[in-house]
């Protein structure tokens, strides 16, 4: 079973490989990214220890649209949005679900 699910919207990021290297770089957990390309397509390569879906819009559908459509097929016992220029800490993941801090999001 997948802990979390990263939804990523993006259109035109010029960051979006670098914030997926360091998604797979800091989980901790069981983690899937699931990227949606809105209106365009970058070359984007897979780090091998995540895994990751891609879905492709050829024509813009918007970042709401997207996003639904990333969280219909999540996996994850949580979910959580990102932005495609994002940081991320070591162990991120394990934060995000663990306890202290997904109790006050039920």
């Amino acid at each position: 079973m997948i802990d979390l699910s990263i939804l990523i919207p993006a259109r035109n990021e010029e960051f979006l490989q670098q914030t997926i290297d360091d998604i797979a770089e800091n989980h901790t957990a069981k983690t899937e990214i699931i990227i949606g390309l809105d209106g365009y397509k970058p070359k984007l390569e897979s780090p091998g220890n995540i895994g990751i879906t891609i879905i492709h819009s050829e024509k813009p559908v918007g970042q709401r649209v997207m996003q639904n459509s990333l969280a219909k097929i999540a996996n994850g016992k949580y979910i959580m949005k990102s932005d495609a220029h994002c940081a991320f800490s070591k162990s991120f993941d394990e934060a995000i679900i663990s306890p202290a801090c997904s109790h006050r999001f039920r």
